[in-house]
């Protein structure tokens, strides 16, 4: 996420850029939504107010559920602008993607839900990505690969069809992760931060 500070300076913008917990320099031991939309909250109320949010992978999940207020108990985020990134559009595929990786069985992958339900006070369902950006109506930009082997690219399709306020930008060849430093990508999430 580091290439897109200096573009965003550029032009004028203050940015902040912070480790999920469990990730970068952050503590703890783990990161599940909850625990994400409680950090942005944190960083989103000390440095509100805030224009834009640029978001990876699952920091897209994280996202859109502080935005969409999903999970109960947290204290809304609120920006003008979200910038996602080769972002997941369902937590629900890919939970079922994950139970059946792993070869959990019926009972088991609705004893995982039933888990992901008591620790996000709500059931994985509620974090489908085309109804959160529905739900919020705010000018997204998502940007994903065709070769994405984490994430497919009909999570981005299905985000695109939120409604006309997301636009989609596709790439070609970059992966889940070198897209992060793709100049194309920077141009993009740059210019459409700046409006």
């Amino acid at each position: 996420m580091s290439a897109f500070v200096q573009p965003l300076l550029a032009q004028g913008f203050r940015v902040v850029a912070y480790d999920m917990p469990a990730h970068g320099a952050s503590t703890g031991a783990e990161l599940n939504i909850p625990l994400g939309v409680a950090a942005l909250a944190a960083v989103a109320r000390v440095f509100a107010p805030v224009h834009a949010i640029v978001a990876h992978s699952f920091g897209g999940a994280i996202a859109l559920a502080g935005l969409a207020r999903s999970v109960p108990g947290q204290p809304r985020v609120r920006t003008n602008r979200l910038a996602l990134v080769a972002a997941p559009s369902s937590v629900t595929t890919i939970t079922r993607n994950f139970g059946a990786t792993i070869g959990l069985g019926r009972r088991g992958q609705a004893a995982l839900e039933r888990r992901i339900h008591s620790v996000a006070g709500n059931p994985v369902e509620a974090f489908e990505g085309r109804q959160q950006l529905e739900a919020i109506s705010l000018p997204t930009l998502v940007i994903h690969d065709r070769q994405d082997r984490e994430l497919d690219f009909h999570h981005a399709q299905a985000l695109a069809a939120a409604g006309s306020f997301v636009t989609l930008q596709e790439t070609s060849g970059l992966g889940h992760r070198r897209i992060l430093q793709a100049k194309s990508v920077l141009e993009g999430v740059t210019r459409f931060v700046v409006g």
